[in-house]
């Protein structure tokens, strides 16, 4: 008995290009065929692939949020440091379980090394009301790549980053002894670019029980599937922060994030189909090849904690912080690293 499953483009919304095929043949009849037909189906979200793949854009693009600047640490001159965290998407639950296939959730990882610099020691006159002296330029880039970090999985991550931070309120140092600083209001623009691929090389095994019988899939060696999310977003931000008694520092902000990029999926996963009396029984392929974008727009919150490690009167030398985001429709994100400034 042969079953196969078309699920055409039309149908797949918010996708550029969609096209999805199964096929098995456990050649133990209908009822084994459509039981572990289900199971990969749901196993490799089929068909929800438009869903997953918007989840996995919009991870992708808060995973990187904040990255690029800094919000709390006091420079004149320079601000230098890196970070690395996680972007989540889920509608309600947490949900990892793959069994040997894909997330409900989408996923998105990043990290960045960053330099800042402050433009208030440069004699450029003010524009109007644009004082360049309030101006920090902003530089982040990160690139990786790894094929054995896990067996059979081959990782490539990319993150570019350029931003602009002008304070539109001056911080104040209460007391004149920064015990208790207040950092102002600043506003952050730019642009953030960041890329995930992962390659997985070898398929893992899905199972099913019909009855007293467990019907395990295993794609072959030559099978491979490929995941891609790459994100450019624009984020609009306003922000602030206090620092007490010189080693902590608080900050916190909210802001509109404009999102571009997409997420892909290209499989190609074949393989024998065994019974639970290790007999092969027949065989079943799938391939995938699907195109998603995230959200346009997000309102984002996002606020966090930073331990200034070797604290001076008007500067904080050494830091290490996290941070949190929440963006409507269900994105959260958090990442955390080191800070250093003169």
């Amino acid at each position: 008995m042969l079953k196969t499953i078309r699920i055409p483009a039309a149908v797949l919304l918010l996708s550029t290009a969609a096209s999805a095929q199964l096929t098995v043949n456990t050649g133990m009849g209908a009822a084994a065929d459509e039981a572990l037909q289900n199971t990969i189906n749901s196993n490799f979200q089929v068909p929800n692939m438009t869903d997953f793949l918007a989840r996995m854009a919009n991870a992708q693009a808060i995973a990187h949020k904040g990255q690029g600047v800094s919000y709390a640490t006091d420079h004149s001159l320079l601000v230098v440091g890196a970070s690395g965290g996680v972007g989540l998407n889920s509608d309600s639950n947490f949900d990892f379980e793959a069994k040997g296939g894909l997330p409900k959730i989408g996923v998105g990882v990043q990290a960045a090394g960053m330099v800042g610099w402050s433009l208030a020691s440069v004699p450029i006159p003010a524009l109007g009301f644009l004082d360049p002296k309030r101006l920090t330029v902003f530089v982040s880039f990160m690139t990786y790549s790894n094929n054995s970090l896990i067996e059979s999985l081959e990782v490539k991550t990319n993150s570019v980053g350029l931003h602009a931070q002008y304070k539109l309120i001056k911080g104040i140092n209460v007391g004149k002894i920064g015990i208790l600083n207040w950092g102002g209001i600043a506003f952050t623009t730019g642009i953030n670019t960041s890329s995930n691929s992962l390659t997985f090389k070898v398929g893992q095994k899905i199972d099913t029980n019909l009855g007293a019988v467990t019907y395990t899939w295993t794609p072959d060696n030559n099978s491979k599937l490929t995941l891609e999310a790459n994100s450019y977003s624009i984020p609009l931000e306003l922000s602030t922060s206090v620092r007490l008694l010189y080693i902590l520092s608080l900050f916190g902000g909210a802001g509109v994030d404009l999102n571009f990029g997409n997420a892909t999926i290209s499989a190609n996963l074949n393989g024998p189909v065994t019974n639970s009396a290790n007999s092969t029984t027949g065989s079943a392929s799938l391939n995938l090849s699907q195109t998603a974008n995230p959200s346009p727009v997000h309102l984002r919150f996002f606020a966090g904690t930073q331990f200034n490690l070797v604290p001076l009167r008007n500067t904080n030398l050494l830091s290490f912080y996290i941070q949190g985001n929440f963006a409507l429709g269900g994105n959260y994100g958090v990442h955390a690293g080191v800070r250093a400034a003169w």
